[in-house]
């Protein structure tokens, strides 16, 4: 699940439980080491304090009586001091163990929450689990150890676990926060998905008034797609706290993902105005906006969003990008360049004002974005953009020169850096150098797909049949769902051979993955228009060309239309491709096969 749950209310939530924990008895062993220089349960230095608590924050109860401190033995008082000068020295390993080693033997609460706290802040589960245990076991009636114990066991997608502590939270505090576990429960598997929302349902019935349990199973319905049911429910949940903002924002995205986007966007308003300070409900809409309505109209709606909420650099990427595409570069430009200030967004930024001064003919700028992309989904097509001006502006050398420096710095980005280099040989003409390039690096590893992939189509540049479908058919043994592969050997097969039965179903199963893609498309139309079946053929053909108007799809649709007669219209799409590549190879030979003429211009 991403953001769409109730994060802001579940962070509030921990601070309700910090609040309510005054009935726990004053830590004698903790308070008593408060007596020291140390300052008792200060944090391990005044840099990490907020991430070493970020779980629950707790605060230490104000006793009602004097307290009364009981002699501390020597080891243990010995080992504690140990462990605070061990963390403020930031040597968090043996704060930890003298931390965790003296909670198992004293059975202090307090000692036990401050191991859990450095547990969690130098990501050790495994001792955060047991901290989490022994807190429970000494104070089982205090909200924040049940609390602390449910996000370790939701971390851990022990959904069941964590909802026994949930309960004893609720129980406790009134405090439910089952919307932040099912929040959590996105990445996880189908089955596991359903076990959780029939234990939901459990609960629901055992507390039917408490509206995040209401909430929590519409987050869980909407995963599984149980739309209606989800609406219900969320209504459900907002009839009993009409306050629950998070929940009448996720209504909004479950109109949305069900293609309701006008009724999305009316419910949107509503929530706007009756919460205008909430964000996530104003960017929600203003995204929508986009989707459905002009550009101009999401533009207005995110500059909006962006007065209400200045600090949030999610938005000023996005208007960003809309100037970018309305063409307003000046004040695309000055979004981009507010978050390099910020240093927010900064793959992103530097990518788009990369493509900026590309646009504008400024190759040098371009690359000085480009060459900052680090690790990310900008990665490849910015330093396949920053390699390829190089060797437009000082060579092929160069740009090879660049990508070693690359594989030095991201050695993470070898593949996508080795592929970049094969394309740019393979540009260049130099496509036997581009193929020892790339065996030897599949020499290396032998299973990456994507070199795979990659050699495949190379294979297919150089004739070299055999080569394209032997890696192909090896990519889709280790991936057997890899729908380009399917799709490229499927086509290979229908186009330069007549082993239709073999084609057939490797494309149809690509369609299956990925049914909308366009370039599939046309290959099972090319397949049937070879077959001779040009009546499942045209409405193929139509319908790819109708999704991307690419030239490969275009001399296939152009030549579905020769066939049949229809040679004006046929014409027609050939210079629309013609248009989008001039220098189109498949359709020069397919007017060539045809003892036809390239039109003129």
């Amino acid at each position: 699940m991403s953001d769409n749950a109730s994060d802001q209310r579940a962070q509030q939530n921990s601070f309700t439980v910090a609040s309510m924990t005054q009935r726990i008895r004053a830590p004698w062993l903790v308070c008593a080491l408060a007596l020291s220089t140390l300052h008792g349960c200060a944090s391990l230095n005044s840099s990490q304090q907020s991430a070493a608590d970020d779980v629950v924050a707790v605060e230490q109860p104000v006793a009602a009586e004097e307290p009364v401190y009981r002699p501390i033995p020597a080891p243990t008082l010995y080992s504690l001091l140990v462990a605070e000068i061990a963390g403020q020295r930031q040597r968090y390993d043996i704060s930890l163990y003298n931390y965790l080693d003296q909670a198992r033997k004293t059975n202090d609460p307090a000692v036990a929450e401050r191991a859990l706290r450095i547990a969690q802040f130098v990501g050790s589960v495994p001792h955060a689990v047991e901290a989490a245990g022994l807190w429970l076991e000494s104070d089982p009636e205090n909200p924040a150890a049940q609390q602390a114990a449910a996000h370790l066991a939701i971390e851990q997608h022990r959904y069941s676990e964590a909802m026994v502590h949930l309960e004893k939270l609720l129980q406790l505090t009134g405090i439910s926060q089952f919307d932040y576990l099912a929040a959590t429960t996105g990445s996880v598997g189908v089955e596991e998905q359903r076990a959780v929302l029939n234990d939901l349902e459990i609960y629901s019935e055992r507390y039917p008034t408490d509206a995040t349990l209401w909430y929590a199973r519409a987050i869980l319905e909407q995963n599984l797609n149980q739309f209606d049911t989800a609406i219900e429910h969320i209504d459900y949940a907002l009839k009993l706290d009409p306050e629950q903002v998070s929940a009448a924002v996720q209504k909004g995205r479950i109109l949305a993902a069900t293609g309701q986007n006008e009724a999305a966007v009316k419910w949107l308003d509503k929530v706007q105005k009756k919460h205008p300070d909430n964000k996530p409900a104003a960017v929600l809409h203003a995204k929508l906006l986009l989707q459905d309505h002009s550009i101009e109209e999401a533009r207005d709606a995110f500059l909006e969003v962006n007065e209400r909420f200045p600090d949030d650099s999610s938005v000023i990427l996005s208007l960003g990008l809309i100037e970018e595409e309305l063409g307003n570069i000046p004040a695309a430009r000055e979004h981009l360049l507010m978050l390099v200030e910020r240093q927010q967004y900064l793959n992103e930024a530097h990518f788009y004002l990369g493509r900026i001064a590309e646009n504008e003919k400024d190759p040098e700028l371009a690359i000085s974005h480009y060459e900052q992309v680090t690790e990310s989904r900008e990665f490849l097509p910015s330093h396949l953009n920053a390699s390829r001006l190089i060797s437009d502006e000082q060579g092929l050398n160069a740009a090879r020169v660049y990508l070693n420096d690359m594989r030095r710095a991201y050695p993470k980005e070898n593949t996508n850096l080795t592929r970049i280099e094969v394309e740019l040989l393979s540009k260049d003409g130099e496509k036997e150098e581009a193929m020892n390039l790339i065996s030897h690096a599949l020499a290396t590893e032998p299973n990456n797909t994507d070199l795979l992939y990659t050699r495949a189509m190379l294979a297919e540049q150089l004739e070299n049949f055999d080569l394209l479908e032997s890696d192909l058919r090896y990519l889709i043994k280790l991936e057997p769902n890899h729908s380009e592969a399917l799709n490229a050997l499927g086509y290979s097969l229908a186009d330069r051979t007549d082993r239709f039965d073999e084609a057939l179903p490797l494309i149809q199963r690509a369609l299956e993955l990925a049914p909308n893609n366009p370039a599939i498309i046309d290959s099972l139309g090319w397949l049937y228009f070879r077959q001779g079946n040009m009546k499942d053929a045209g409405p193929l053909l139509a319908r790819a060309f109708e999704l991307m108007e690419d030239h490969e799809i275009a001399a296939h649709y152009g030549e579905y239309l020769w066939a049949i007669g229809e040679q004006d219209e046929a014409w027609k799409i050939w210079k629309q491709g013609l248009k989008q590549r001039p220098d189109s190879s498949i359709i020069k030979r397919t007017l060539e096969r045809l003892n036809l003429e390239l039109p003129s211009a």
